[in-house]
């Protein structure tokens, strides 16, 4: 596309100087540079083709001929602006019956005062979609006449509005561009705001976690140490009571053997106070006495291994110890009670190392994980239990009733018992693996998906948390530098895989998240 820029004068014979129009071709667009959004009328290619308004009218149509680009051309009166008359308007009008020959030889202010419409007249700093607005503002013949841009305060120059639109057109492309920018900008700082906050959130449910758990550990080692004294005092003193009772015995029945005539009141005491029995039940009573403070003891000492406020570095300890310690915290929840079946532990270890770990912490991974398997198998066994006697009160009469009992008890004899299973094993030397599998109802991908999410619960409300997986997860996986799976289907069971390696790095490496 060739463009007019810098056009001399023409004399005022309206003749173009010898060296004529001057063209540049560059193949593209007839724009000086690449346009902004903010682009005005002075960064566009302006004609500044002048004719003195004393010019013949048929010299006009020669320049045009010569200046195939040239929208219009500026009349002026002693080198001041008069005007503009359009290449469009000009040959309308010199088409008409007569109009060549009226014109031709008049000068060219005649012409003009009679084409005279009105004329658009911007400023050269007038924004390129300010003047795209007035130019459409115009009345219909008017939209296409060229506008006028002054330039200075008494120059002016020529803008073809068709060069106008394609700037107003690569405007929006670059509007546009922009805005899908900004809007994947936008988008990228809304994905790092919903991290940032999620960070927080974790970060906070942390500390939250920290907090509550160093208070309820100082609160469990403070009842644990009071009971602790005491039950010593019961332990240690059993064994010297159940001495002197023996040697009581003994010599009681050394008075029987050597006094073997019986005394009126002696032997009515006896019959009364059935001492043959008590004779008999008196060791049994102190075994069962012994037995129970032993397993107040291993309790306290359950709590006080499972809090380990002692341990708050990292050290090196036996895994299993830590599930021995939390299995035996939960054997109340795993008994058999009126309505609820029992739930088996099923112990598969491997021969493991120390493992350096943060005990306390991992002891809290254990008991999350084994507390959410025990009441998934007690809920579900609750439905199935539910549905079973919905469905044997559905059925009616006794030919009916008596099929849905054998229905009954088989499937009471061919359901498997309520189990949960745990397994550690050594991979290749560096890692200790902990999985903990239940038979309960699973849970669906959607569930599983988002497990591990802060605040996330199946539970009713008031039940759960949401906390407890969360928490594991960032025990595991932050400050343990290891991993936390879940493997789930529908009727299918749940398994937790626990990957932790032998030693740990720096804090550095093992905490990213929080450093």
């Amino acid at each position: 596309m060739q463009i007019l820029r810098n056009t001399p004068a023409p004399n005022r014979n309206g003749q173009l100087p010898k060296e004529g129009a001057v063209y540049e071709t560059d193949g593209l667009s007839p724009l000086k540079s690449p346009l902004g959004l903010r682009s005005t009328l002075q960064e566009l290619t302006l004609y500044d083709f002048l004719l003195e308004s004393d010019c013949l009218g048929g010299e006009v149509a020669k320049i045009f001929q010569a200046n195939p680009l040239l929208p219009g051309i500026i009349i002026t009166e002693k080198g001041k602006f008069t005007g503009m008359i359009s290449r469009r308007r000009y040959f309308e009008h010199m088409s008409r019956p007569y109009s060549l020959e009226l014109f031709s030889q008049q000068p060219l202010l005649v012409l003009y005062r009679f084409t005279k419409t009105d004329i658009l007249v911007l400023d050269r700093k007038t924004s390129i979609m300010t003047a795209v607005r007035q130019s459409l503002e115009r009345s219909p013949e008017l939209i296409h006449e060229p506008i006028v841009v002054q330039v200075e305060p008494d120059s002016y120059k020529l803008l073809d509005v068709h060069q106008l639109l394609l700037s107003q057109l690569q405007i929006h492309e670059l509007a546009t561009v922009a805005m899908r920018e900004s809007q994947a900008q936008l988008r990228h700082q809304a994905q790092q705001l919903e991290l940032a906050l999620l960070e927080l959130q974790r970060t906070q449910t942390q500390l939250i976690q920290t907090e509550k758990m160093s208070s309820l550990g100082q609160l469990v080692a403070g009842v644990a140490h009071e009971i602790n004294n005491p039950i010593g005092f019961i332990y240690s003193n059993l064994h010297h009571a159940k001495e002197y009772t023996e040697s009581l015995m003994r010599m009681l029945y050394l008075y029987q053997q050597h006094c073997p005539e019986s005394i009126a009141e002696i032997a009515a005491e006896s019959e009364k106070i059935e001492l043959d029995y008590l004779l008999e039940d008196l060791p049994k009573v102190f075994n069962s006495m012994q037995q129970g403070a032993e397993r107040v003891r291993d309790i306290v000492l359950s709590l006080r291994n499972f809090c380990r406020l002692d341990e708050a570095q990292m050290k090196q300890v036996n895994i299993h110890d830590g599930i021995n310690n939390t299995i035996m915290l939960l054997q109340s929840q795993l008994k058999g009670k009126p309505g609820q079946e029992a739930i088996e532990i099923h112990k598969e270890y491997g021969d493991l190392p120390l493992v350096q770990c943060y005990p306390g912490q991992l002891n809290q991974v254990f008991m999350n994980i084994l507390v959410n398997a025990i009441y998934a198998i007690i809920e579900w066994n609750k439905h199935e239990n539910v549905d079973e006697k919905s469905q044997k009160n559905s059925q009616l009469g006794e030919e009916e009733h008596s099929r849905a009992n054998i229905q009954s008890s088989i499937s009471n004899s061919t359901r498997l018992i309520s189990t949960i299973r745990i397994r550690t094993e050594l991979i290749e030397g560096k890692k200790v693996i902990i999985r903990i599998f239940d038979n309960g109802p699973g849970m669906t991908e959607d569930v599983r998906k988002r497990l591990f999410d802060p605040f996330f619960t199946t539970k009713p409300v008031g039940q759960g948390t949401g906390l407890g997986l969360s928490i594991s997860y960032e025990v595991v996986v932050n400050q343990h530098g290891g991993e936390l799976k879940c493997f789930s289907e529908p009727g299918k069971g749940t398994e937790f895989a626990i990957e932790i390696p032998l030693e740990q790095f720096s804090p550095a490496q093992i905490l990213p998240r929080f450093a």
